[in-house]
């Protein structure tokens, strides 16, 4: 699935995403929407995500879950880093 990344202009820790040449203005939103969510600028464009495969800060399964359901989806980015030294976690 190819999608459209956009991040809000007031909380960068928020994104929405829509299937490739999807036009943000035109989708319909809850009246609950996240306000977070109403400013936005492009963070990346034909975008390609799989099913079943790993991305760094994207939950490929659950962002194609959303728009499957809703048209869109709405996310965070998380990284997290785990290091092992001796074969324990440090």
């Amino acid at each position: 699935m190819k999608i459209d990344i956009y991040r809000s202009n007031s909380n960068t820790k928020k994104y929405l995403s829509v299937p490739a040449g999807t036009d943000v203005r035109n989708l319909t939103l809850p009246a609950d929407f996240d306000t977070d969510l109403l400013r936005l600028s492009v963070f990346k464009s034909e975008h390609e995500i799989q099913p079943g495969v790993p991305y760094i800060a994207l939950d490929a399964d659950d962002v194609i879950r959303q728009i499957q359901e809703k048209g869109y989806a709405t996310h965070g980015a998380k990284i997290e880093i785990t290091i092992q030294a001796g074969g324990r976690r440090a």
